[in-house]
């Protein structure tokens, strides 16, 4: 399994997406970086699964916090990330 970057379901307010993927592509988990701002709000970042369990990793003020969060909820997980570290 690996975690991939999927800029093309990133757009509204998810900002970061990532997939977990098992070696048939199958997704095994989701974590997002979505931005509150325009309803006056920070951002966000939380996991999914695909069974609709949903689990908050932390609210941030600043953007760079939040994708700073996503990258260690990465890193702490046994799987590695596929592809470049976002800058």
């Amino acid at each position: 399994m690996h975690w991939t970057r999927r800029r093309d379901l990133e757009g509204g307010k998810e900002l970061g997406v990532w997939l977990l993927v098992d070696d048939d592509g199958a997704v095994e988990e989701e974590l997002y970086v979505e931005t509150h701002e325009y309803r006056g709000g920070g951002f966000d970042v939380y996991t999914a699964t695909p069974d609709g369990e949903w689990t908050q990793k932390g609210e941030f003020e600043a953007v760079e916090a939040a994708f700073e969060r996503a990258l260690d909820v990465i890193e702490a997980s046994p799987h590695p990330l596929s592809g470049p570290r976002p800058e």
